[in-house]
């Protein structure tokens, strides 16, 4: 692909440097392009200090640095902003594909980012601002706790299937009568009954935590930075403080997407197309972007389609011509749409408009 040079750049030669950074825990793989060439591709220890180093070698370059969305966050984004380099943070669903290269290596991957983001073919994530990260970590870890929860709720239903009891039909949030009775039964023996115990007193504690989280919800919408807009966004029927907060922290500032279809797609609300000469072909949606607030949307569509009846009728409409399903989350795009309306107009939803 491209040459490996054991000569340093040097500052006569064009300025740019495009490094790819792949990165794992404890090491990272560092690709440097310049002008077309590779001249740094290897390994390294995975942390700041020892990349800082490799880049103090190309003083007076502008450097331009890339590496992939993910567990590793933003940290290394803001300090390569600090050092002076620029950064671009790599959404790794929308990253370029090769098919049928099967060969899948730390320093491929680095060597086909440092090549990409030269070529200006990859796309960038949105990097949310520091005070942005401790909000999403508000939201984020409620969804957390709930999955906890269920898989504990999962881990009762089974201990009493496992021992050939039949545990009630129960769906939806259990109610506080019926884990009190939970809390009164008792196993054969005391093993099983105390082991048991164990495992309610953990489901009591998430469910304790889940309440506090919510408050914190609660109390962060009440702050100057979202409070007139989570009061707007309420006034849609089917959502409520929840839904609202997930909207106004996951997306932020709606003005960035210039147009519904682009917030559509962020979303992952957009149908993907499959077109060949004549033929056009419309899928199902992405699933690209913002899982949770897509699955909160589609929810509160179901109330919304009860509560406004020009809604109510494109529902029906939609039902007759694709069934159902689809027709629920073209319902929960027109709702996006109409939410993003309700904020940059900062006026409140008006029942009766389908479009």
């Amino acid at each position: 692909m491209y040459k490996i040079v054991s000569t340093r750049a040097t500052e006569e030669d064009n300025h740019e440097l495009y490094v790819g950074i792949d990165m794992h825990l404890k090491t990272w793989h560092i690709t440097i392009l310049h002008d077309g060439v590779i001249i740094f591709s290897h390994g390294i220890a995975g942390n700041w200090d020892t990349l800082r180093k490799l880049l103090d070698r190309y003083k007076g370059f502008r450097i331009h640095a890339v590496y992939e969305a993910g567990y590793f966050g933003y940290s290394l984004y803001d300090r390569l902003l600090e050092y002076g380099a620029s950064c671009l943070v790599a959404a790794p669903s929308l990253l370029p594909r090769q098919y049928g290269n099967r060969v899948k290596t730390d320093r491929r991957d680095s060597v086909k980012l440092s090549l990409w983001l030269s070529q200006g073919s990859l796309v960038g994530v949105a990097v949310p601002s520091l005070e942005e990260r401790s909000h999403l970590a508000v939201i984020r870890r409620r969804h957390q706790l709930m999955k906890d929860c269920i898989r504990v709720q999962h881990r009762i239903k089974s201990e009493f299937r496992f021992h050939g009891l039949t545990f009630p039909d129960m769906k939806g949030t259990w109610s506080k009568a019926f884990v009190e009775n939970l809390h009164q039964f008792q196993f054969t023996d005391r093993w099983l009954t105390e082991s048991f115990q164990r495992l309610l007193a953990q489901y009591d504690h998430l469910v304790e935590e889940i309440a506090l989280q919510k408050q914190l919800i609660e109390a962060l919408a009440n702050t100057d930075r979202y409070r007139e807009n989570a009061t707007i966004l309420r006034t849609i029927p089917g959502i409520g403080l929840l839904i609202a907060m997930e909207f106004l922290v996951e997306l932020q500032d709606i003005q960035r997407f210039r147009t519904s279809d682009k917030l559509a797609a962020y979303v992952g609300l957009t149908p993907a197309q499959y077109s060949s000469g004549e033929h056009i072909r419309m899928g199902n949606i992405t699933h690209i972007g913002k899982g949770q607030l897509r699955a909160y949307l589609i929810e509160a569509s179901w109330i919304l389609i009860g509560k406004d009846p020009a809604m109510g009728q494109k529902y029906q409409t939609l039902k007759y011509r694709c069934g159902s399903k689809r027709a629920i989350v073209a319902i929960a795009r027109k709702l996006l749409v109409r939410a993003r309306r309700v904020l940059l107009d900062r006026t409140p939803y008006v029942p009766g408009k389908a479009a």
